[in-house]
C-alpha cells in the first residue's frame, strides 16, 4: 500500500489576513528539550495563538497568517529545532456545481 498525504498547496501570493491551518513536522519533538524549547517560543511570539495550537507526535499544528510561515520558519531555525515540513492541513475545497 502506498503512504498518501493529501495535502493543499500553499498559495506563496496569499496576503489575507484569514489564517490558515499549517502543520510543522518537527525533528525529536519527543525529547523533553524539544518540546520544552518549542512551547516555550511559540508562547513567546504573537504569530500563533497558542489557544489554537495542536502538539501532536510528530510535530505541531497551528493556525497562522501564510506570509507569516517564513518568520516562524526563521525563529525555529534560530532556536536549533529541526523542521523537515511545512504544508497546509487537507481540507478539500467544496466544488460548485
Amino acid at each position: 500500500m502506498n503512504d498518501v498525504l493529501l495535502i493543499n498547496k500553499i498559495n506563496h501570493n496569499d496576503y489575507t489576513k484569514e489564517k490558515k491551518r499549517v502543520f510543522f513536522l518537527i525533528g525529536q519533538i519527543n525529547t523533553p528539550r524539544v518540546k520544552e524549547e518549542l512551547m516555550d517560543l511559540l508562547s513567546s511570539t504573537k504569530l500563533v495563538d497558542m489557544s489554537e495550537l495542536v502538539l501532536k507526535y510528530n510535530g505541531v499544528e497551528v493556525e497562522i497568517l501564510v506570509q507569516s510561515i517564513p518568520i516562524m520558519i526563521k525563529l525555529l531555525s534560530d532556536a536549533n529545532i529541526d523542521i523537515y515540513s511545512v504544508y497546509p492541513i487537507y481540507n478539500p475545497e467544496k466544488k460548485r456545481i
